[in-house]
């Protein structure tokens, strides 16, 4: 008699900071856009994230994230969520959103600001490489990303505590 076999395929989680963005030129910093330089980064960090089959973004509703988010031009037409909510928020508001994704969703790319970003990358990092980690909060320049296999639920990764080893990093 043949034995039952279950699946549970690893998710993805992508973090990436905004390209960079504009000086601020009379307009407020929620309404900055990229600059040229910018538009370049968010372009090659879009042939970098290209095979990732992305199926959700979620991404900050500020001019800088959207302009990034556009600039990707990811294949598929991943369902996109603009949130106010993640313009600058703290890492506790990017757990609170990951918990609330659909577990049918296997590759999730988060597109918001420093410092949540980048501290969420070093939360989810320490258990595996505590110095990669630390340089992660000192260094996480524009258009950066990191990506990380997930062995969980989102909802479980949204309620990991640092250190919890639910995530793997992929770069």
């Amino acid at each position: 008699m043949p034995g039952i076999v279950c699946l549970v395929m690893a998710k993805k989680l992508i973090l990436m900071r905004h390209a960079q963005a504009e000086s601020r030129s009379g307009c407020s910093d929620h309404e900055r856009k990229l600059s040229a330089f910018g538009r370049q980064q968010a372009k090659a960090a879009g042939q970098a994230l290209r095979d990732d089959s992305i199926e959700m973004v979620m991404c900050s509703d500020a001019a800088r994230t959207r302009d990034t988010l556009d600039q990707l031009d990811l294949p598929n037409n991943p369902h996109v969520e603009y949130m106010r909510a993640l313009y600058l928020c703290s890492v506790k508001t990017l757990r609170q959103r990951i918990s609330e994704v659909p577990d049918e969703i296997s590759t999730l790319l988060i597109v918001a600001h420093a410092p949540s970003i980048p501290h969420l990358a070093a939360e989810l990092s320490w258990a595996q490489d505590p110095r990669k980690a630390d340089a992660l909060t000192c260094a996480y320049p524009t258009a950066t990303f990191s990506k990380f296999e997930v062995s969980g639920t989102w909802q479980e990764l949204g309620e990991a505590k640092p250190g919890d080893k639910i995530t793997h990093p992929l770069n």
